[in-house]
């Protein structure tokens, strides 16, 4: 069978995503850090420490929210002049925005 070169699609080595045992050694390391830091003796102490934290600033905030209530669509509608409309993501939104005042 022929091989296909067009570079798009397919197994590929490396893809999907990586062993369980990769990302629990990976949560073990932080959590022994955080415990370090923070000084304390159980993960659970170590994961109330970390989100006490994260709650002292805005952005830590949102990312529990996000956490716990799940992210907000990342879209905007567009109303063309036809009428039409074609959904943005915020970040093309904020790359127009940003090119607006570059013009003011």
């Amino acid at each position: 069978m022929e091989e296909k070169s067009h570079g798009k699609g397919g197994a590929r080595e490396g893809a999907g995503r990586k062993p369980k045992a990769d990302e629990e050694k990976t949560n073990n390391i932080f959590l022994t850090m955080i415990k370090e830091v923070k000084n304390v003796e159980s993960d659970d102490e170590a994961r109330i420490e970390l989100a006490k934290e994260l709650f002292s600033f805005e952005r830590g905030c949102m990312f529990i929210a996000e956490h716990i209530f799940g992210k907000p669509k990342e879209t905007i509608e567009n109303i063309n002049i036809d009428g039409g409309a074609i959904p943005i993501t915020q970040k093309e939104a904020k790359k127009f925005l940003d090119e607006l005042e570059k013009d003011i």
